[in-house]
């Protein structure tokens, strides 16, 4: 039993990378824009758009938004509430904030785990005012 099972973690392993349902377009366009629009005051929604021209999530997978805080201003936290492909963002303290927004498409790999492929990363500088 115990041969059985490292020889199917070996195939796992040893396979040339996970098999997407849409061949290549399952690993996007390289070509995705970051769009953030809206009134950058304290209070006010921000939308910020992942746009990914003709690209569009294969069946059967996913996309995964993340939105890291790396400065802020003492006090609490933006609101953030993220989707594909808008996600919305709120300020409570003015100041200078520097995001990283990161959109990676999500699938099930050929050994019945997740993987991750990133589609777009971006970090923004933007200055909040009241």
């Amino acid at each position: 039993m115990r041969v059985f099972c490292l020889l199917v973690t070996f195939l796992c392993v040893s396979m040339g990378g996970p098999a997407f349902a849409d061949g290549d377009n399952a690993t996007g366009t390289g070509e995705g824009r970051l769009v953030i629009e809206g009134p950058r005051n304290v209070g006010a929604q921000l939308n910020v758009t992942f746009d990914m021209g003709d690209y569009r999530v294969p069946t059967g997978q996913s996309v995964a938004i993340n939105v890291d805080v790396l400065e802020s201003p003492a006090g609490p936290a933006p609101r953030i509430v993220p989707g594909y492909p808008k996600t919305s963002m709120v300020f409570e303290v003015p100041g200078r904030y520097v995001l990283t927004f990161r959109l990676n498409q999500i699938f099930k790999s050929s050994c019945g785990g997740v993987e991750a492929r990133e589609l777009l990363e971006r970090t923004e500088d933007m200055e909040i005012v009241p």
